[in-house]
């Protein structure tokens, strides 16, 4: 393990003036560089979670890792999760709760105790394992990086090291360590790799685990050089407009590396590969069709020359009102008497009290609804309207209308009122509505 301190210090992980606090699960990995930090006279404390996940086992698994620290004579934490129902509530796995509850907490210490550095024992065969991972999830470039030697507060002294070195390592300095008997479950997909893919590999590259970490480093320059480049794109396709996101159908269409381009301006918007497939689809064709796609937290719709990306909300329900001072209350129209007409601004409706029946209602547009916009002799869908306002989709979705007790419009708000509802600029005792921004 000589390269262990050549690692330190070439990647200037950190020094022994340094307060470091190391992950332990009581396994070889993390064990190993316990005593390499107790050899190498660093200022370490040790951070244990008890996932509780394996009965009698984790509690042997903490009760290893107390007796572990007094044998090195340093302070530990302990803490206790109750792995199965964080996984339940947030609806991850419990692999994936496991890792937010541990990054969580030792977040906290870090900063409640003002310590410096986290160390984690992972190693080279750590790095084979993710790449491969990453690579049958279709993760690009990104995902070809494998695992960074440092990362923010965290480091990673042992990424170097193959699990054999580490294991040479225990049985020279007659280290006693925990074996976790899931790590020989086949069902998961890191282990099905490391038991039954990597060893296969290592028939045609023994030396496979550095040939990771080396070309791992190179990913992540070149993954650096790549990433410099989408966000220069970035910044020239994607415009906000009226808290959307936009993007120009053409603009997008003609870049040479287009695929590549709009899958990652999709990325933050949790759009799945099938779909971000079937939109670039409909990049290329000429259809002035507008479509629609949907991810769990965002829509996109492509209408005239524009993709536009929207946070994906249900529809707001109805809202009655049953009287004037109900009225009042309203958070989304403002209401006031008026003794004498002025002209009304775009955002302001003026009515006599008597035209109101309540209960009014405050809702959205149904289909085939028709009004009779102010200045018209007929009637117009409601569709129509939108249209030949050039009203887009995403604004269309978020207008309201007030409705009479009787069922007719009274106002599309904030665009036009029903000629209905016109009044007489000799009225007195009129009722001003204002729309609230």
């Amino acid at each position: 393990m000589m390269r262990f301190e050549e690692t330190i210090l070439k990647n200037d992980l950190f020094n022994k003036k340094d307060n470091l606090l190391l992950a332990i699960s009581g396994g070889i990995d993390s064990v190993v560089l316990a005593w390499l930090l107790k050899e190498g006279n660093y200022n370490f404390s040790l951070a244990h979670c008890n996932f509780n996940l394996r009965g009698s086992d984790s509690k042997n698994d903490e009760k290893f890792c107390r007796e572990l620290a007094k044998k090195l004579d340093v302070n530990i934490f302990v803490k206790q999760f109750d792995t199965k129902l964080y996984s339940k509530k947030n609806k991850v796995s419990i692999q994936m709760a496991a890792r937010d509850l541990r990054y969580s907490w030792f977040k906290k210490l870090i900063r409640e105790e003002k310590l410096d550095k986290l160390l984690t024992a992972h190693h080279a065969n750590d790095v084979v394992e993710t790449v491969l991972l990453n690579l049958f999830r279709g993760t690009g470039i990104k995902g070809l990086k494998g695992i960074p030697i440092k990362n923010g507060k965290t480091v990673r002294p042992l990424l170097h090291c193959s699990k054999e070195e580490i294991e040479a390592y225990a049985r020279t300095n007659k280290i006693k360590f925990r074996k976790d008997k899931s790590n020989e479950e086949e069902k998961y997909g890191r282990n099905f790799l490391r038991l039954k893919v990597i060893p296969l590999l290592k028939k045609l590259n023994p030396a496979l685990e550095q040939t990771f970490v080396k070309n791992s480093s190179r990913f992540i320059e070149e993954g650096a050089i790549v990433n410099e480049y989408l966000q220069k794109k970035e910044k020239e396709l994607l415009h906000l407009h009226k808290g959307n996101v936009v993007i120009k159908r053409q603009s997008l269409a003609k870049e040479k590396y287009a695929s590549t381009l709009l899958n990652h301006l999709l990325k933050p918007f949790n759009f799945k590969e099938t779909q971000r497939s079937n939109i670039e689809r409909v990049l290329h064709t000429n259809s002035t069709e507008t479509k629609y796609f949907y991810s769990d937290t965002h829509r996109l719709h492509i209408e005239r020359e524009e993709l536009i990306l929207s946070e994906f909300r249900l529809p707001e329900p109805e809202i009655k009102i049953n009287s004037l001072k109900e009225l009042k209350n309203s958070t989304m129209i403002k209401f006031s008497k008026q003794k004498e007409f002025h002209l009304p601004k775009r955002n302001e409706l003026l009515l006599r009290e008597d035209q109101l029946h309540f209960p009014l209602s405050l809702r959205a547009g149904k289909t085939g609804e028709k009004f009779k916009p102010f200045g018209m002799k007929g009637f117009k869908l409601l569709s129509d309207f939108y249209k030949d306002e050039k009203i887009s989709t995403n604004e269309k979705e978020k207008c309201k209308l007030l409705v009479n007790g009787n069922g007719q419009i009274i106002w599309v708000i904030g665009y036009r009122s029903d000629e209905r509802y016109r009044i007489n600029p000799t009225d007195k005792n009129l009722i001003k509505l204002s729309l609230l921004e």
